[in-house]
């Protein structure tokens, strides 16, 4: 419902507003031929859920808040972490909901730096409440040629041990107590130097990631989570709305056995 420029509402299934990509997830509106692992496995794009709330413009500050059906703690897991809970409307539970809420600040013409913060519980059925709070900070500029994008994300999980004992896990396929990692990102759009009118963009990334930085007591963390994860690339689009990417990733965790 449109109120004005500082005050919308919305209702219904609502993509959560954590991260640049969750929002943005087609493959035009970042670099890499696969969206970053952080999030993926972090912030598990592409996430949706049932709610309500409001969104707008306060002078150069857009927003969003919103109440939503929380996450389902009975298929967490070590390597995914919180992405399989994951309710995406349908048949969701709605025991425990979940607030989250985003701000960013538009610096200058292509430029944005902003943040979001989820937090709810998860336990749904269960006699846990399994709190999940997950917060960001992103960074985002287009000048000319030029494409830059950081992320930096931090989560926890409440009742992990009850959670764990309720799905099974031991040892190491515990899932993170706390859960986090950063990534940066930078192309340039050579094509004008080139003389050419269509979009010819080299692109590097670098990620570091772990779904365990911490775990309850009595579990170990498995050391192939905690991943590095370096992507060179170039993207090309003969026009805005489709792009082809090729690219080498070179991946190493904890446990030496990268690729």
């Amino acid at each position: 419902f449109h109120r004005g420029r500082w005050r919308n509402d919305r209702g219904g299934w609502m993509l959560m507003p954590v991260g640049p990509i969750n929002e943005q997830h087609e493959p035009t509106t970042f670099v890499g031929a696969r969206r970053p692992v952080v999030e993926t496995l972090i912030i598990p794009a592409t996430w949706g859920e049932i709610g309500a709330g409001v969104f707008g413009d306060v002078r150069d500050v857009t927003y969003r808040a919103y109440l939503v059906t929380g996450l389902n703690s009975s298929h967490f897991g070590s390597e995914e972490g919180i992405r399989e809970g994951r309710q995406a409307g349908g048949q969701a539970f709605a025991e425990d909901f979940a607030v989250v809420g985003r701000a960013d600040w538009h610096l200058a013409e292509g430029a944005i730096v902003g943040g979001s913060l989820y937090s709810g519980n998860s336990g749904q059925t269960a006699n846990f409440s399994g709190r999940v709070t997950l917060g960001e900070v992103h960074g985002d500029a287009k000048f000319r040629g030029l494409s830059l994008r950081a992320l930096y994300a931090r989560g926890s999980i409440g009742d992990a041990a009850a959670i764990n004992d309720a799905n099974g896990l031991s040892g190491d396929s515990s899932i993170g107590k706390s859960f986090g990692g950063w990534y940066a990102n930078a192309g340039y759009d050579i094509a004008p130097l080139i003389g050419k009118s269509w979009s010819l963009t080299p692109y590097a990334q670098y990620e570091q990631m772990d779904t365990q930085r911490s775990v309850p007591a009595g579990f170990d963390r498995n050391p192939a989570n905690a991943q590095r994860l370096f992507t060179a690339g170039v993207a090309i689009k003969p026009v805005s709305q489709t792009v082809i990417k090729f690219d080498y990733q070179h991946v190493s965790n904890r446990a030496h056995t990268g690729v």
